[in-house]
């Protein structure tokens, strides 16, 4: 488990603000389209937490292995394009495929070594309490069915104020998985209470901290 420290960021908050619209922009096109088929239940400011921590996840990546290239998934396609596909309200056949396959992402990170690509899933978990490796985290069935990834990154996104995605004071990268591993636990079906009593809202597999993940 590494702590990755954040200080105020504004420049990189209003991105992320912007990227939060541009994505509500992609799904009111997509609904449009008679394309908009949501994967799994999810909550207003996942958008923003994940664009911030793919973008610093990359970041410390890149800056750990020197040896490798990480980018996002965002970084790899022409947002210029899907920008004005929208405005322009463009509806042929190719342009709805552009934004359909951006929408729904494959993969977080692309990660080059040599002449070898890897493919990363990036879960991260917004909360206010100090992660602890005694933890389960609830991996969708429904993600982790998914084709096109190597391994999964859990990092724990930390805020001073539940209600503020702004007030992050650092990541807390657990570590990585593989989806074979994640595969092998545990489910816990919809409306089965959690440990922390709350109601599984989808099927999840329950993955524990300290033994699913390892460390990076």
């Amino acid at each position: 488990m590494r702590k990755i420290e954040f200080k105020y960021n504004k420049e990189l908050f209003e991105k992320a603000h912007r990227f939060v619209e541009f994505r509500s922009k992609c799904k009111v096109y997509l609904k449009e389209a008679g394309k908009d088929f949501d994967k799994f239940t999810i909550v207003e400011h996942d958008a923003f937490v994940g664009y911030i921590t793919e973008y610093l996840i990359a970041k410390y990546l890149n800056k750990r292995y020197n040896f490798i290239k990480v980018s996002t998934w965002e970084q790899n396609h022409n947002i210029r394009k899907i920008i004005n596909i929208l405005e322009t309200k463009d509806f042929t056949e190719q342009s709805i495929s552009l934004v359909q396959n951006y929408f729904y992402d494959s993969w977080d990170l692309k990660i080059q070594i040599g002449e070898k690509t890897l493919y990363c899933d990036i879960k991260t978990a917004f909360t206010k309490k100090e992660p602890n490796l005694k933890w389960n985290f609830l991996y969708p069935v429904v993600q982790a069915n998914k084709k096109g990834k190597d391994f999964i990154i859990l990092v724990y996104y930390l805020v001073e104020d539940l209600k503020n995605v702004e007030s992050l004071k650092e990541l807390v990268l657990i570590g990585y998985t593989m989806p074979e591993i994640i595969l092998s636990c545990q489910i816990i079906k919809t409306g089965e209470l959690t440990e922390f009593n709350t109601t599984s809202q989808i099927d999840n597999y329950i993955t524990n901290l300290s033994e699913h993940y390892l460390d990076l």
